[in-house]
């Protein structure tokens, strides 16, 4: 159980370092601001790419900490699954990075989280996540399967 803590702890230093290294989103748009109108849309455009990134950079924090909240108990941080007890229960979790897996359509790995499989141990967490949550977990899933 130490190890759990110290995983999120981890992770969630991981995701603050992250986070501080990236420049603010409207950092490019204040400058912009500033600027003489001929020379604004300039600056916008060159904004423009920085300001995309940054919410990419927020989903794939927010499906590294959903994925750790939810999910890193019984999948391990690798996605690789096997033997553990939760709640007393001894569980053998199944491999998320198998090429079966892999095969299986975002959708159907969604459905998955979703609906759970209750005789396997794997809880539905259809209402605990929104879908648009269970989604960046989906395409967390999708990196791990990448490794």
């Amino acid at each position: 159980m130490d190890f759990l803590k110290l995983s999120v702890v981890l992770v969630g230093v991981i995701v603050f370092a992250l986070a501080c290294g990236q420049p603010a989103a409207n950092t490019g748009a204040n400058n912009a601001a500033s600027k003489p109108a001929n020379s604004a849309n300039s600056s916008t455009s060159a904004s423009t790419p920085q300001a995309e990134k940054s919410p990419v950079k927020d989903d794939v924090a927010m499906a590294a900490e959903l994925y750790t909240t939810h999910c890193m108990t019984c999948h391990k941080d690798s996605g690789k699954g096997g033997k553990v007890t939760v709640d007393g229960k001894n569980l053998d979790v199944e491999d998320l990075t198998t090429d079966k897996k892999k095969a299986r359509s975002d959708d159907k790995l969604a459905e998955d989280i979703s609906e759970g499989a209750v005789d396997d141990g794997m809880p539905a967490f259809k209402d605990k996540l929104k879908p648009a949550e269970i989604a960046l977990v989906v395409k967390h899933v999708r990196t791990l399967q990448a490794k």
